[in-house]
């Protein structure tokens, strides 16, 4: 007879990859979600959506603040199978760690061991190291667990910023739903990180995205850091001339195609310009 225990799974949680992963596992037959942990309030991204989920299957949403301040109240008593943890900023400390009677888990949107740390997205192009998503044990010391999946992304080098946060996010998403079914009957394996890897703070990607009018680039480099930390309208890089600060965005289209930007999208519908 199948064991009708139900597999108890705290997520902590945040951005559309959160809300997804979320909705997925209240979609699982065995698993059961009495709580969440979020992100406080004024840093919440798609609070809303989560809120909502939340409200229709009658999960408690708590944020890490409350979390970390009423452990034993709030979060021991969940009793979790596994924590689970998809987009989440804030590091978990050694007592949520220890909580998971079978495992904590933590969705990385970088290619372990590369791309620790912050800007995942923009340092793989930067850096010319694999851009990619990973699922990985969580361990006291921050994405250096050993790993349960992982697979590349795509990126073009006409992408920009956006484009390239977004493949990531898709497939963080794909990525947890191919992987979850091997975690829930137990039948994932796990396996060291080849080697440290890199590791970027968020200061490294501010230093590069001020652009210093006197400094030497080639024509790639600055085309690359351009678009990579470029987001539809807004450019992520910024220059000083004259006493004035600006914002610098970049965006590529091939030859022989006209970039049109329909109101109310991300990115520009390219459609052949006439000859």
């Amino acid at each position: 007879m199948p064991d009708a225990t139900p597999i108890i799974v705290l997520p902590c949680i945040d951005n559309e990859p959160g809300l997804e992963v979320l909705r997925y596992l209240l979609r699982r037959e065995k698993v059961r979600v009495p709580a969440v942990v979020v992100h406080p309030a004024h840093n919440m991204v798609c609070a809303e959506e989560i809120a909502a989920l939340c409200g229709e299957h009658g999960v408690e949403m708590i944020d890490i603040q409350t979390a970390r301040a009423e452990f034993d109240a709030k979060i021991r008593p969940l009793a979790p199978d596994f924590v689970v943890s998809i987009y989440f900023d804030y590091i978990l400390d050694a007592r949520f760690l220890q909580v998971a009677r079978r495992d904590s888990v933590n969705l990385h949107p970088g290619y372990l061991p590369y791309n620790k740390g912050f800007y995942y997205y923009a340092w793989a192009e930067l850096d010319g190291t694999p851009a990619g998503v990973s699922i990985h044990r969580m361990v006291s010391e921050v994405d250096a667990g050993p790993i349960i999946s992982q697979s590349r992304v795509r990126v073009d080098k006409a992408d920009t910023g956006v484009v390239i946060y977004d493949k990531h996010v898709r497939e963080s998403i794909r990525l947890f739903q191919a992987t979850w079914p091997s975690l829930e009957d137990q039948s994932y394996h796990v396996f060291p990180q080849r080697h440290k890897g890199t590791f970027k703070k968020i200061a490294q990607a501010d230093a590069v995205r001020e652009l210093d009018p006197e400094q030497r680039y080639t024509a790639r480099e600055f085309v690359d850091l351009l678009r990579v930390f470029t987001f539809g309208e807004r450019g992520g890089c910024t220059i000083e001339l004259d006493g004035k600060r600006y914002s610098v965005a970049v965006s590529l289209n091939e030859v022989g195609e006209q970039a049109v930007v329909i109101p109310g999208t991300r990115e520009p519908l390219r459609t052949k310009t006439s000859r």
